[in-house]
């Protein structure tokens, strides 16, 4: 009898050790931020200026893992598939609403995907090499034109890049051929190089190339002038408001995240942002923003994803 009373209370420990394991705090391993593009890009440079106050907050390892490739497809997949309970988050993009109507993906972007946080917004840049005639959007819109064909960088098929030059070309009547990068970082140095002609790059990512005088800046896609660059008109000044779009960050996790743990790395995000080195590297790179609530960047995301097939369909741009 005592040994079937052992038996008994062994087995209801047993039942009860789950739910002591549901009670550890969040998060009690290593947290991995995944960027779906190689290491330098604008989303790339944000999320590593991140990490660091990120660690302290959490209390864990902040890993910061590149998954490029296929506009950022590969990384967005690789998260999607994974297991909620293995802490990958996608350091994600507008590119990633932009994908689902350009291309045909492995996973579902509205199911699969949940939004957690944004991190940052920012207005691109309309960039040429510094050896390039054009000194503002006219004249490049005259050289194009007498060009016909010419190549410009986008960070890959179905990336904003890609998406503004579509928009750009439909505008202005050019005949404009995309050069497809694994993401930024190797499209830049192609283009200073003057193999390409122009780009419509991050602000985050062309500053410091803009500041350096390798590349000249014609104008900004945002709503209103940036900050750190009040020269340069908005591509509505420049007589195309068509091209009014804003490059933001955010965070997701695979379907099935636990509402603690997204509300968790949302107050560490916002958290984060708050310190100052990291409010010192937005305003350097020209961002701002970040950290609204859970269900507000999820309604947002689900925005983005109809807003963008609609762009799509208009620039006659179908998933193949």
């Amino acid at each position: 009898m005592l040994k079937r009373r052992r038996l008994v209370l062994a087995a209801a420990g047993a039942l009860a050790a789950p739910s002591l394991g549901a009670t550890t705090p969040w998060p009690d391993r290593p947290v991995v931020l995944v960027v779906p593009s190689i290491a330098g890009g604008s989303l790339d440079t944000l999320v590593r200026l991140l990490a660091d106050p990120l660690r302290a907050i959490l209390g864990q390892p902040v890993v910061v893992e590149n998954r490029g490739g296929a506009g950022g497809a590969i990384g967005a997949d690789y998260v999607a598939k994974s297991p909620p309970e293995a802490n990958r988050f996608l350091a994600s993009a507008v590119h990633h609403a932009i994908l689902p109507a350009i291309a045909r993906l492995p996973y579902d972007s509205a199911q699969d995907l949940t939004g957690i946080t944004d991190i940052s917004a920012s207005p691109n840049a309309l960039i040429v090499p510094s050896a390039h005639p054009a000194r503002s959007v006219a004249e490049l819109v005259a050289w194009a034109r007498a060009n016909p064909g010419a190549p410009y960088a986008t960070g890959g098929q179905g990336t904003l890049h890609h998406l503004t030059g579509v928009l750009f070309a439909s505008a202005a009547g050019l005949e404009l051929s995309p050069v497809h990068y694994r993401g930024s970082a190797p499209a830049i140095p192609d283009l200073i190089a003057g193999r390409v002609a122009f780009m419509f790059e991050t602000l985050p990512s062309a500053a410091q190339q803009i500041r350096a005088g390798a590349v000249r800046a014609l104008a900004v896609t945002g709503p209103a002038r940036a900050p750190n660059f009040p020269e340069l008109p908005t591509m509505t000044e420049a007589g195309f408001p068509q091209i009014r779009v804003e490059t933001w960050y955010g965070l997701h996790a695979p379907r099935g995240v636990a509402p603690a743990v997204a509300e968790r790395l949302r107050a560490a995000v916002a958290e984060a942002l708050a310190a100052e080195p990291v409010r010192r590297g937005w305003e350097f790179n020209g961002v701002s923003g970040g950290g609204r609530p859970v269900a507000e960047f999820q309604a947002f995301w689900l925005a983005e994803l109809a807003a963008w097939g609609e762009r799509a369909r208009a620039a006659g741009l179908t998933a193949g």
